[in-house]
């Protein structure tokens, strides 16, 4: 967690920090976590509860998305993700285990679409036998067994082979305590691990579906969709003012919806409205031949740990 990223695209130079706190938190009632605002993060979060004999905590996130197409602006560098995870969530969080994409800005206006995963505290790493663009259906799944980590992702617009990647973890061991499903804004963390959120890409609008979680308990395994009712959860709006509704001087605003009826899927639109289903378009982009990071964990006063 002290590595300091390099600042050139196509590297992205975002890391994970993974006690970046949320403003505002609220108490988890009734099964539900009350909207909150976030620097970095916008999407959905389930948490797992020590006293559900279903969900202790978390073994396996899974979810889709098409790839926005990304908007650049001159001279301004960007940076968007979209992942699904375990952990991170909790001030007391020292780990996160995640797989995304990216759509990320150079300042000369460049685009640079690509997928990656990222066990935090270790680095992040760019999928390169993947190569990902706008429109594609990705999937993505986190499985944790004990403290081995496995990752997959697959572009199911390409045909190509899906990326699979098992790495066991140790000091500290996987965060299981928490389950999301996220469009990110990543940070630039120095070397005393002070990480500062990067302005986000116009991506648009991304639309998660087949989102799902397992957990275990003393009563078993359990899988449902988000609004699962063995688990906590709740709504994250990135807002970089930290407030939850959006202000003109917001340098970085994304805004989630509701849940579907079946808390199986959502939308992200980049601002303070939807901008159209996939956003408006870029130029072509090219594949980044260096990792990015998706998160820089997002942190719940309410999270529960591992």
């Amino acid at each position: 967690m002290s590595r300091r990223p390099r600042l050139h695209l196509p590297r992205a130079a975002v890391l994970a920090c993974a006690t970046l706190a949320l403003t505002g938190a609220g108490v988890a009632l009734a099964n539900t976590i009350p909207s909150q605002p976030s620097q970095n993060w916008a999407g959905w979060v389930a948490t797992a509860t020590r006293s559900s004999r279903l969900a202790s905590h978390f073994t396996t996130v899974a979810g889709s998305w098409v790839q926005p197409s990304a908007k650049c602006t001159p001279r301004r560098a960007t940076f968007a993700a979209f992942w699904v995870g375990l952990g991170g969530y909790s001030l007391r969080s020292k780990a996160l285990e995640q797989i995304g994409s990216e759509a990320d800005c150079s300042s000369r206006g460049q685009l640079f679409y690509y997928a990656w995963y990222e066990l935090v505290p270790r680095p992040p790493v760019t999928i390169t036998s993947l190569r990902i663009t706008p429109g594609d259906v990705i999937s993505a799944t986190v499985h944790v067994s004990s403290g081995t980590v496995t990752v997959t992702l697959t572009d199911q617009t390409s045909g190509a082979k899906p990326f699979r990647k098992t790495t066991f973890m140790h000091s500290p061991s996987p965060d299981t305590s928490a389950a999301e499903w996220i469009a990110e804004a990543p940070s630039n963390c120095n070397s005393h691990n002070r990480c500062k959120p990067l302005r986000l890409t116009d991506f648009g609008q991304v639309g998660f579906t087949a989102a799902s979680a397992v957990s275990i308990g003393s009563a078993g395994r359990h899988g449902g969709p988000i609004s699962d009712p063995a688990w906590d959860y709740g709504q994250i709006v990135l807002s970089s003012d930290g407030k939850a509704r959006y202000s003109p001087n917001e340098k970085s605003y994304a805004l989630p919806s509701a849940l579907n009826l079946a808390g199986t899927a959502f939308t992200v639109s980049y601002g303070p409205a939807p901008t159209g289903p996939t956003g408006p378009t870029g130029s072509t982009g090219s594949t980044a031949s260096t990792g990015s990071t998706g998160s820089s964990g997002s942190t719940g006063a309410t999270g529960a740990t591992a």
